[in-house]
């Protein structure tokens, strides 16, 4: 699968020119030369029986096995009982049934909205639905009701990610007003497929992995819907507020209406905040004045839930609001034409003052008033009431991120004791918890316990703890592994499910596996194997799980397995890629080198030229983000992943060095107070070490690439490591972490602002430049910051630095879209290359 390179002590060896021909803006511009082609049984989709006994499946098959017409789709069902995967049905035989009464193209099996029966099995193919009887295979019309899926706003992609099984979704438009429908492109980019009028249904042609998006006739989105190989119906109404799901009618976990958090638990109180101060409503009586201290400047707050269960006590906090600091962003152009508009948001930067929250409880019935020494300076305070409903808990970060603290506060005595208090020399994971993938606390429903995740052994594990003292009860993982996240928690057997890369030797170590271990840590039990990244989909009932795994050098395979001992029951499928391969598509080749302390492992992938030749030398060219909340370089198989950069006559890689996520602590920790670092030593030797050993790999002509905190890193590149990088495009960066957002930069870079933070900056170390720079930004960037590109430009100028810069009107944060990537381009094919694009 992999290509052919020259022996490495071959002289023969002379420079890639691209010719005129080769450089044609059309190159980049066309689809790639194995579009159309597909890739098959990337994925199974089980749907299990309601008895347990058995699921089923669906595969698209090629068009062509071996010569032989195939091209339609197959239906496999698999008894658990006994692991026995074949046909659910006999296809041929239902083929020629469906070829005497319907008009589809019954050959194709494409069936939609599959059930099994008693009797046989009831099906749609196009509009039509039918029951089919066993063991005959007559067909009758049925009353089969549709598929019902969702429309939704949160949990779905906005982008098409996969060319899978064609299917047939109908679209339903119950509102009141016109809607119009768009599919996502794989950029996000949206095409339209026409309106509906109310109550106007539409039967849509599209592929599993496609996303659409539905707007109303005043432009609000509606939802967004991501097809399956089963299609089904999409009911379109007007979503619920912002904050809630949409889109359909979605279950929700109880009818009875919430209660009103300013009402205290037995209904006899009312609280409120009037004039800044807290006050209480007994129902039958004269409302009480708790506090008289309250300001404007230092104005009371409730935060639900602030009852007591014995309705008794009530939690206020006061607070030392913040001033509010802004970022500007100027609209150059506007939709409608006119002067350029100014829009003006909250944006705190590192060093700016938080609002402070004090911690005050109320005796209501007693009018007694406790002030605990409580004050969180960070973030916003969120309140866990314990089951006995006198005690609670905070999380509580101190500023700077190298101490961490949970507290248990007993509300009638004001009384607080720390049930977790770690601290730190360089920075505990607090935020971006999306990233981390695991909460730091997660308390437990059915017992006075709590699970805590932490790193202070070197890697991320959890401990359980007992929820009344704190005391560390017993480790529940351990090792050099890193737990990724929490999938279920059964208390009953107690028990964690759990998500972990490196626990597996002679494997990439950012690969995931899943296991079970029990609280005390006995009975680690490893549910997936093979050399690969996994995801599972477990039965209902969790006895049965299925394991995908894959590596972006080897497709998905789909395996069967127990969860009582991760044993394998049957092999299921493995994905059928052979159609990409003939058309010209290959994978990056995975390679690994040492990094800096001569030790340690990086990972990294590299995809070579189109139409290499191994006869030739080619440039190189890295597309960086290191930021310090990730690993970033692909782990899974993915058809669609290329890059076009490639048929431009360049290398491209991708490598996680140190100062990253999802390794050890002491890897992750070298990016403390150390951005501008990015793992660019370890990046530069593992480069080395390509080229050592594939001489076509030319290290003289390097460039590299990143927006956000890549592009704060490609231009540390070329400022901190011009030797070695020649050139760097860097989109919407963060070049000075003084200028972005206070709770992504105060993580990393530590507080208080510092010469840290001078040390990292771009601006700062302008004067450095030596190679070539390419400067794009989004004018409107809501994320980070443009003066943060224009006082790099301002720095350079003042530096009589040579760069270039492209600002494009109106764009968001990004990397200039169609248009940057064409700069991009034609930006190291002048410099690298060393020949004039046209």
């Amino acid at each position: 699968m992999f290509f052919r390179w020259a022996n490495a002590q071959s002289p023969e060896l002379t420079t890639y020119v691209p010719t005129p021909e080769q450089l044609q803006k059309t190159n980049i511009d066309r689809a790639p030369r194995w579009a159309g082609a597909r890739a098959y049984k990337l994925r199974v989709t089980p749907h299990w029986a309601e008895d347990g006994q058995s699921f089923w499946y669906a595969n698209d098959l090629p068009l062509l096995v071996n010569d032989i017409p195939v091209g339609r789709r197959e239906f496999i069902r698999v008894d658990l009982a006994t692991g026995i995967r074949a046909p659910a049905f006999d296809h041929d035989r239902l083929s020629r049934s469906l070829h005497a009464v319907s008009e589809a193209d019954a050959g194709s099996l494409l069936l939609t909205d599959l059930q099994f029966v008693t009797d046989g099995f009831e099906f749609r193919i196009g509009r039509k639905a039918y029951h089919c009887s066993l063991p005959d295979y007559t067909l009758k019309p049925s009353e089969l009701a549709p598929r019902k899926s969702e429309l939704s706003r949160r949990g779905v992609p906005r982008a098409s990610r996969t060319n899978g099984p064609e299917t047939f979704v109908t679209f339903v438009n119950q509102t009141d007003g016109e809607v119009e429908l768009f599919w996502l492109d794989d950029a996000s980019q949206r095409r339209s497929y026409g309106k509906l009028a109310p109550g106007e249904s539409r039967q849509q042609h599209t592929f599993t992995g496609h996303v659409w998006a539905v707007v109303s006739a005043e432009g609000q989105p509606l939802g967004r819907y991501a097809a399956d190989e089963l299609g089904g119906t999409v009911e379109i109404t007007i979503p619920p507020p912002e904050g809630e799901e949409g889109g359909v009618s979605l279950p929700r976990e109880s009818s009875t209406p919430r209660r009103d958090p300013a009402v205290s638990p037995d209904g006899h109180w009312v609280a409120s905040i009037q004039d800044h101060n807290v006050f209480v409503k007994p129902v039958d009586g004269e409302v009480r004045q708790l506090t008289r201290d309250g300001t404007a400047a230092n104005p009371y707050e409730l935060r639900a839930p602030y009852w007591s269960g014995d309705s008794r006590h009530l939690v206020a906090f006061r607070v030392e609001p913040a001033k509010p600091q802004q970022v500007h962003l100027i609209e150059s152009s506007p939709t409608g034409g006119g002067r350029a508009q100014l829009h003006s948001r909250p944006y705190p930067l590192p060093g700016d003052k938080f609002s402070a929250f004090d911690l005050h409880l109320f005796d209501v019935q007693e009018r007694v008033q406790f002030s605990p020494p409580v004050r969180i300076e960070f973030g916003e305070p969120h309140i866990r009431w314990a089951t006995d409903g006198r005690y609670f808990t905070l999380e509580q970060v101190d500023r700077g991120h190298q101490r961490f603290r949970v507290l248990r506060i007993d509300s009638h005595t004001g009384e607080s004791q720390n049930l977790i208090d770690e601290q730190t020399t360089t920075f505990l994971w607090t935020v971006h918890e999306e990233e981390r993938g695991v909460e730091l606390v997660t308390w437990l429903d059915g017992s006075n316990e709590f699970i805590y995740a932490t790193e202070r052994s070197g890697w991320r594990h959890l401990e359980l703890h007992d929820a009344t003292t704190g005391e560390r009860k017993s480790p529940i993982t351990s090792g050099e592994f890193v737990v990724r996240g929490i999938d279920s928690i059964d208390e009953k057997n107690r028990q964690v499910w759990f998500r972990a890369s490196g626990r597996v030797p002679g494997e990439d170590p950012y690969f995931i596996h899943y296991y079970r271990v029990n609280f005390d840590g006995t009975e680690l039990t490893q549910l997936t194997d093979g050399n690969g990244n996994h995801s599972v989909q477990f039965s209902p009932d969790r006895r049965f799980l299925i394991d995908t795994f894959s590596r972006v050098d080897a497709a998905p395979v789909h395996q069967l397995r127990r969860t009582s001992d991760g044993q394998l029951v049957c092999a299921l499928e493995t994905a059928e890629i052979s159609e990409l391969l003939n058309a010209g598509w290959s994978p990056p080749e995975v390679i690994v080198a040492k990094g800096r302390d001569g030790v340690t492992d990086i990972w990294g992938i590299l995809y070579k030229p189109r139409d290499f030749d191994a006869t030739k030398r080619y440039p190189v060219i890295e597309d960086i983000y290191a930021g310090p909340h990730g690993s970033f370089v692909p782990k899974s198989f993915s058809p669609g992943r290329s890059n076009r950069l490639t048929d431009l006559g360049f290398f491209v890689v991708q490598i996680d060095g140190m100062g990253t996520a999802n390794r050890s602590k002491a890897f992750h920790d070298v990016c403390w107070k150390n951005l501008q670092d990015a793992g660019l030593p370890d990046r530069i030797l593992w480069h080395q070490a390509v080229a050592a050993k594939y001489p076509q790999y030319d290290i003289s002509r390097v460039g590299i690439y990143g927006t956000s905190a890549g592009g704060q890193e490609s231009t540390a590149a070329v400022l901190f490591h011009p030797a070695f990088y020649k050139a760097a495009v860097s989109s919407c960066g963060c070049h000075d972490n003084r200028m972005d957002k206070a709770s992504w930069n105060e993580q990393w870079m530590g507080y208080p602002v510092g010469p840290q933070y001078a040390e990292s900056s771009n601006i700062d170390n302008a004067h450095r430049l030596q190679g070539k720079l390419l400067l794009i930004v989004g004018e409107m960037d809501t994320n980070v910051p443009p003066e943060s590109t224009l006082r790099l430009a301002d720095a350079l100028i003042k530096a009589n630095k040579q760069f270039d810069m492209l600002v494009v009107p109106g764009a968001g944060h990004g990397s200039g879209g169609a248009y940057g990537a064409r700069k991009l381009h034609d930006f190291f094919v002048r410099h690298l290359h060393g020949v004039e694009p046209n």
